[in-house]
């Protein structure tokens, strides 16, 4: 079990939001994975899909609110450009950190970084004893 240390609704709501995005921007045999990287004290969570890939210069402002990689696919499934903004600033709420990548020919993969819990309540504990 990964247990991470925050607010499960916003939480639910990062994945659920990454989900969403890579099933609307699914390439030829229509792939999405998602897994964890675990070490002693953050989760780092990925979420890949195959579609097209987004431009390098693009990826740091998927972050920007009303931004969208793709005006015309975006305004056929009915996303708005916000999604990606709430989510960043809900991880960066949680002392969390973001990214993307993106390449030809691979797809996409969007990240998020949480800490875990039991690094948290010790990280607690041992500024509660000084």
């Amino acid at each position: 079990i990964l247990m991470v240390m925050g607010d499960e609704f916003k939480i639910e709501e990062v994945v659920t939001n990454y989900l969403t995005n890579a099933m609307n921007h699914l390439g030829g045999e229509h792939q999405i994975r998602i897994w964890s990287d675990v070490t002693d004290k953050v989760a780092k969570i990925h979420v890949y899909n195959n579609g097209n890939p987004i431009q390098e210069e693009d990826l740091p402002n998927l972050w920007t609110k009303f931004y969208k990689v793709d005006k015309a696919r975006t305004r056929a499934y009915g996303g708005s450009g916000i999604g990606l903004s709430i989510v960043k600033k809900i991880i960066e709420d949680h002392g969390g950190r973001i990214w993307a990548t993106s390449k030809e020919g691979i797809g996409t993969e969007m990240h998020f970084v949480l800490r875990k819990y039991q690094e948290v309540i010790q990280n607690e504990q041992q500024n509660s004893d000084h």
